[in-house]
């Protein structure tokens, strides 16, 4: 895996917290619509938290099974507790990396969401989820394009952030604008029946949803200060200005669009 730009431990697990309210709702309808039944074996790539994974293990029940697969140890060990505090015993957490993990022919069902995007490789990741899925495995992904978040009124401190945000995941290898590309990603894999579809979550007022890129602007700052894209002064004038432009109640943030893919193994 490249160097992940977004900052991880305590820090990078509360930002998942909060993401996980964002991306969640519409996460859980696009879970209804693929018809993961009981009885299933799921694998969550690059589990974070373990947010979905808890909601995969829910849906298949006890008689199925769900892993989580995620390198950060703080991040699992926040899973862990709160799978437990959940009452589910059917899952299990690994310490590991997706680029480098390999289970053929093991799942049912295969998910990721927000992983690809901070991936080298993208193409090997597909397809390593491909083999292991069994026939007529169903993968399932989610992940960004930055081209089309917007804030209104323009915000000169929320036009910097984008702007580096896209160029600190380029800097690491990845590709923050990589939504659209999954579509052909699935199918130069094989999967057949892929569907796709956009979403868009738009914030205004005080809900603490409209903090994410807040957040991930001050998750990303150690990042960037690496890459020498900003000097520190300029990154702490950004989160300023960024705090105040959230916290006015009159202004609208709309995260980047996230794009919802699925298709079948033959």
């Amino acid at each position: 895996m490249t160097t992940y730009a977004i900052r991880g431990g305590d820090e990078g697990t509360r930002r998942l917290d909060l993401l996980s309210r964002v991306a969640g709702p519409t996460t859980e309808v696009f879970l209804d619509a693929a018809g993961i039944a009981p009885g299933l074996t799921c694998l969550d790539a690059g589990c974070g938290a373990g947010h979905v994974t808890r909601s995969l293990a829910a849906r298949v029940g006890p008689g199925g099974r769900v892993v989580g697969i995620e390198r950060d140890p703080v991040k699992l060990t926040a899973a862990r507790t709160e799978t437990e505090r959940a009452g589910l015993r059917n899952v299990e957490y690994r310490e590991g990396d997706v680029t480098t993990w390999s289970e053929p022919d093991t799942y049912d069902v295969a998910y990721g969401r927000f992983i690809i995007s901070h991936l080298r490789d993208r193409k090997g990741f597909v397809e390593r989820l491909r083999d292991a899925l069994r026939p007529g495995g169903l993968l399932i992904l989610e992940d960004i394009d930055f081209t089309g978040t917007f804030c209104y009124p323009p915000n000169a401190a929320y036009a910097r952030y984008c702007e580096l945000y896209v160029r600190v995941i380029d800097r690491r290898g990845g590709d923050a604008n990589v939504g659209p590309l999954m579509y052909g990603l699935c199918l130069a894999a094989g999967f057949r029946d892929v569907q796709v579809q956009v979403i868009q979550p738009t914030y205004c007022g005080t809900c603490v949803e409209k903090e994410i890129s807040l957040s991930t602007m001050v998750n990303i700052a150690e990042a960037v200060l690496a890459e020498g894209l900003a000097s520190e002064a300029e990154v702490r004038e950004t989160i300023a200005r960024l705090t105040a432009f959230t916290e006015d109640a009159g202004s609208i943030i709309a995260c980047p669009r996230i794009f919802q893919v699925r298709g079948r193994k033959h």
